[in-house]
Parts: structure tokens; C-alpha cells; sequence
């Protein structure tokens, strides 16, 4: 039963400027709260730790920690874009050699240094930084005062020393470029919607798409996500959170509330757009007003609340804690935990805005100079004129690269659009005189799978290959399809070895361990994997079954329900393992017809499987 999140604040924010470990409330407080509200719930050997930090720690979660008066109200101002005394960049909280730079503001001390979004922290003062040292607390200091960072930017080292500044945190910026209205966002905070509503009003009218940049912003608070979206798709749920019970909550506005714009809108994303960022993209993508393009996102799917004297007698003095309590989902279902927003366009990052902003002409009835490009339920011209100037060619090839099978493209010095049949993207580039690389396989093309497997290329989610080939005819190992579909999910490496057969040094380790970690792998008994062993559909089915129920609100509903007895027939081939799994398969589109459960699974029948679950679970948004 879905019900409407409760009044603890919900923030999906991947980080804070600041925050302590270090606690002043009471121990046996604070593990009543974490026993509470945790999502995953707080083992009875963690809760017997004898200090807050060590229970912290051993949790693990980067985003569910205790601030003081003093951090708390920093917290605050970071979020809704008031004043702040630092360095003016946001640090990512999870520790890996370093720790992330996310985003870099403007007017600061970071920028003026030359510190960029993606730089890795290493040191402050020449101190090396550890997992067990908060980024935060080194760089916040008084300001007027110094701090040398020791940074790594592609392997390379770099030193820069700063002085502590107030910092002003503009949340939304906005401008009129050509016929595009850019609106960039660095936080939804309380001002967020009001910033954007503003930004519609004054320049809709000479406005043909919008361009939302949320390449720098790591989330915020889920109601401003929510009206913000809203301002482009109107009311409705805008999402949905599930607590560690596995009951529904949800947030919306109101069916009432209008969309201030029927113009489509284009999201940009990067690895630095985070949490209510990419809720952002997921509501844009559910209603159909508009694309994605950029880079697949950061990849945080849970949602904090915080815990602070309005909402608890447990809290004192301005403290507060936040903590973990929600995986959420987009309207559609989807979750962008881990995985990441793939863009409907996966554009390199020199070339995003770029990219973005030849998509912006406004409509033209004559197909003259002119493409035409329909995709994800959106129609985008493209100037000719503009596009074919230098500065702007590397782009437009590199539109057209990424240009997913969905998409049909015209072009044509026809009289009207009418007239033009769609013409493959790298036909376009033959006419257009561009050295177009395609990104799809040369052996697919009369494949039953061509679609999927084309699709799963243009996106990079079936690797590279040394001659430009994929093989689908040939069958697919264990390993193999456990790199695949950690490829294609974006997995990070495993961070524990799960499996004897599986050596710490061997090439599918980390993908292997990484599809363990997550449940989607349970092995063949006795600790062995089988990693050379070929994949048989109902192991792939089972498997593939696990991963929509993590990623995918439907998926999860359906492992929740047995086999109905209508449905046993239909999966009777199946061995008693698969059977649940075939049929959610079955009902999420994702089963292919005609297959032996017991048949060895080829390379094409792995990819397109993959592809069709992942289009089912709107995982891919073409």
C-alpha cells in the first residue's frame, strides 16, 4: 500500500558542505533512532558498539551521519543557497584513494585555484586523508585563514593553497541563449522552484527548448525536486520511497498544478548530477517532456531524513542527525541507485553543451539547411547553418553517433518535412561531409537481435572490441554475462571475494563479485561459481530476475508474488528455481519466446535480453 511520505524532512542529497562525526547526543538515543528509521535495518552486533562513530562506521552509509548546531545550519545554507564561509566546492563523502570533488560553485576560492569537479582530494595541509577522516572538517575553517589541497587530476598531483572565504550559493542561474532558455541548478533547496518558475516566466515566450543543466548538482530536499519538475510536467507523483519494510510512500503535487511550458526540455547530466537531480530526470523522462544528454549520473538512490528538534524530543541544543530511511523511485518506477541516469543521448562531456544547444532551433517548416530529429516522444531541429560551423562540427558528429535505434532522423532539401523518409545517422554524416564512427558492431546488422543489440552499443554497454565485432552467435560463459551486465549496469567493482573458483586476480573478478554483492548472483552451491562454465537461459533468466527486482519497483512487487496456479503450465519447462523468475521476466516484456530453458545462451540472446529488461524498467530512456 502506498501512502504519503511523512513530515521528516526528505532530502536526496549526496552530500553536505559540512558535517562532524562526532557526536554530543546521547549514545542510546541515537541507536534508538538509527534502530527506527534505518532502511536496511541496523544489525544487533552494530547496535552494541560502544560509540556513535563506531557504529557509523560500521554501517557504512556515507549519507547517514550526526551534525552539530553549527554544521546543521551550514547543512541548511548549502542546500538553500544562502552564504557559507569555505572553500566553495562540495565533496562527495565516500571514500576511494580520496575523495571526490563534485562540484566547484562560482565567485569562489576552489574555482579561482583552478580545483574542477571530478578531482580527487588527498590531503589537506600535507595530512593524507583516510576513510576514517571527514573531508569537511579540515577545509572548514575561519575565514581569512589558508589550506593547502593536495588533489589527483588523471594521475597527475596537484597542489593549491587557498584562503577561506564567504561563499554565496547561487542555486539558479538563467539565461536566454538563441532561441534555448538555460536554467542551471546547483541544489533544490527552498528557493529552487520559485528560481525556476521565475526563469519560465520571463523568458518562455521566445523560448523553443529548455536546457536544464544539472551537471554540478548533487540533490536536496524531495519536495523542491518535486515542484520543481512539476513546473515542466505538471502535478502528479513525482515519486516514490520505500522504507526497509517495503512499504510505499510517495510525494506529488497536486493533479491541479499546471506545467508552466509545453516547450521540450533537455536535462544534462554527468557522473557529478546526484540524487534529486536524477529524480529530476526520472519525472521528466515519465512524463514524456523531454531528454536526457550528458553522462550517466552519480548514481544515489536513497533518501535521507533529518532528525532535528522540530521532529524529535531526542534532539537538543540545534543538533540534528541524518539518517538513511527510503529507496526511492521515479513515477515510473525506476531507480537510479547505483545505476545511475542513463541519458537518452550519451554525449562526451566536451561536447554536451554544445550538443545540447544545436538541438534548440526552433521549429522549422521547411527542411531546407535543416534535420529533424524525433526522439523519446520529442521532435528537435537542428540548424545546418550553425552546426556545420567549426567550433560546432565535433559536436553534431558526435550527435549522430550517439543517435539510438529509436530515433528517426531526416534531412532532405525536400519542400516540406513529408516528403523526407529517415535516413540512418551515418548516411547524414556522409552528406554532411562529418567522420562519423559509428558505435555499433559491424557483425549485428542481420542479427534477430539487431535492434537490442544496436541500441545496447550506441549506449556503450557491450564493451569494445579489437576488430569492431561482437560475435553473437557464439555462446556467452558465466563470467562473461556477469561483466556484461555489470557493464551495463554500471556497477562498481565487488568489494569482497564471494567465490573459491573466482581468483582475486582474474579478469572477471570484480564484476563477478560486484553482481554478488547486490544478490544477483547466488552461485552453484559449495561456495563455486563456475565461471568458465556456459550460461544456460534459466541461470540467466534467475539472475536477470534479481536485478529487476533491486532496480525496478515492478520487478520488486513481482518477486513478492507467487506463482499463480493459471501460470504453472506456462513455466512447467522451467527447473522450480526459474520459474518465478521466468514469469516476472515474462510479464516485464523481457522473455524471449521459443528458447529451451536448458539451452545454452549466446552472446546476442544475453544482449538482447539485457536490452529489452532494461527498456521494460525504463533503465534505458529512448
Amino acid at each position: 500500500m502506498k501512502k504519503l511520505l511523512s513530515s521528516l524532512l526528505a532530502l536526496c542529497l549526496t552530500l553536505s558542505l559540512t558535517a562532524l562525526p562526532t557526536s554530543a547526543l546521547e549514545l542510546e538515543d541515537a541507536k534508538q533512532l538509527l534502530a527506527v528509521h534505518y532502511v536496511d535495518g541496523v544489525p544487533p552486533e552494530v547496535l552494541e558498539l560502544d560509540s556513535l562513530d563506531a557504529i557509523l562506521e560500521a554501517i557504512g552509509d556515507p549519507y547517514t551521519f550526526y551534525m552539530t548546531a553549527e554544521q546543521y545550519n551550514a547543512f541548511n545554507q548549502s542546500v538553500n543557497g544562502q552564504t557559507v564561509v569555505g572553500i566553495g566546492a562540495t565533496v562527495e563523502t565516500a571514500f576511494d584513494g580520496g575523495y571526490r570533488i563534485m562540484s566547484v560553485l562560482p565567485d569562489s576560492p576552489a574555482l579561482e585555484a583552478g580545483i574542477q569537479p571530478g578531482d580527487i582530494l588527498t590531503a589537506v595541509d600535507g595530512e593524507p586523508l583516510t576513510a576514517e577522516i571527514d573531508p569537511r572538517v579540515p577545509i572548514v575553517g575561519q575565514e581569512g585563514t589558508e589550506l593547502t589541497l593536495t588533489l589527483t587530476r588523471n594521475g597527475q598531483v596537484l597542489e593549491f593553497t587557498l584562503t577561506r572565504r564567504a561563499v554565496n550559493i547561487p542555486i539558479v542561474t538563467y539565461e536566454q541563449q538563441d532561441s534555448a532558455g538555460v536554467i542551471s541548478c546547483i541544489s533544490f533547496g527552498a528557493t529552487t522552484s520559485l528560481s525556476i518558475q521565475e526563469a519560465i516566466y520571463e523568458l518562455d515566450e521566445q523560448t523553443a527548448v529548455w536546457i536544464v543543466d544539472l551537471r554540478a548538482n548533487p540533490g536536496g530536499d524531495s519536495g523542491a525536486t518535486a515542484l520543481s519538475a512539476s513546473l515542466f510536467t505538471g502535478g502528479g507523483v513525482m515519486l516514490y520511497f520505500r522504507d526497509g519494510s517495503g512499504q510505499y510512500h510517495y510525494s506529488y503535487t497536486d493533479d491541479g498544478f499546471p506545467d508552466l511550458t509545453d516547450k521540450p526540455v533537455i536535462v544534462l547530466t554527468s557522473p557529478h548530477s546526484a540524487s534529486g537531480s536524477e529524480l529530476f530526470a526520472g519525472d521528466i523522462r515519465t512524463y514524456g517532456a523531454g531528454i536526457a544528454l550528458g553522462q550517466r549520473s552519480f548514481g544515489k538512490g536513497t533518501a535521507q531524513i533529518v532528525v532535528d528538534e522540530t521532529n524529535s524530543s531526542l534532539m537538543v541544543n540545534g543538533e540534528a542527525m541524518k539518517i538513511t530511511a527510503y529507496r526511492f523511485f521515479s513515477p515510473d518506477g525506476a531507480t537510479n541507485h547505483i545505476v545511475g541516469v542513463l541519458p537518452t543521448l550519451l554525449i562526451s562531456p566536451e561536447n554536451t553543451e554544445r550538443a545540447a544547444l544545436l538541438l534548440t532551433c526552433a521549429a522549422s517548416p521547411s527542411p531546407e539547411n535543416h534535420l529533424k530529429l524525433d526522439i523519446a516522444g520529442q521532435t528537435f531541429y537542428v540548424s545546418l547553418s550553425e552546426a556545420l560551423k567549426e567550433e560546432n562540427r565535433p559536436a553534431l558528429t558526435e550527435l549522430l553517433e550517439a543517435l539510438p535505434p529509436s530515433a528517426e532522423l531526416r534531412y532532405s532539401t525536400g519542400k516540406n518535412w513529408n516528403q523526407c523518409s529517415p535516413m540512418a545517422p551515418a548516411a547524414v554524416a556522409e552528406a554532411l561531409g562529418l567522420d562519423f564512427t559509428p558505435r555499433t558492431f559491424s557483425d549485428t546488422k542481420d542479427s534477430q537481435f539487431a535492434r537490442e543489440l544496436d541500441t545496447m552499443a550506441v549506449y556503450g554497454l557491450l564493451g569494445t572490441s579489437d576488430d569492431g565485432t561482437f560475435r553473437p552467435q557464439e555462446t556467452i560463459t558465466r563470467a562473461q554475462f556477469a561483466a556484461l551486465t555489470a557493464t551495463a549496469l554500471g556497477l562498481p567493482a565487488g568489494k569482497s571475494a564471494k567465490f573459491t573458483d573466482v581468483a582475486e586476480d582474474a579478469w572477471y573478478a570484480a564484476p563477478v563479485n560486484a553482481m554478488a554483492d547486490l544478490g544477483f548472483l547466488s552461485g552453484q552451491g559449495n561456495g563455486l561459481f563456475g565461471p568458465d562454465d556456459n550460461l544456460t537461459y534459466q541461470e540467466m533468466v534467475t539472475c536477470l530476475s534479481k536485478v529487476a527486482a533491486w532496480t525496478s519497483m515492478d520487478g520488486y512487487d513481482l518477486d513478492q508474488q507467487a506463482l499463480l496456479l493459471e501460470q504453472m503450465l506456462d513455466f512447467y519447462d522451467y527447473a522450480e528455481y526459474a520459474q518465478i523468475p521466468a514469469r516476472n521476466l515474462a510479464v516485464l516484456g523481457a522473455l524471449v519466446e521459443n528458447v529451451s530453458p536448458t539451452e545454452d545462451v549466446t552472446r546476442e540472446l544475453a544482449a538482447a535480453t539485457l536490452c529489452r529488461l532494461m527498456e521494460s524498467i525504463h533503465l534505458i530512456w529512448g
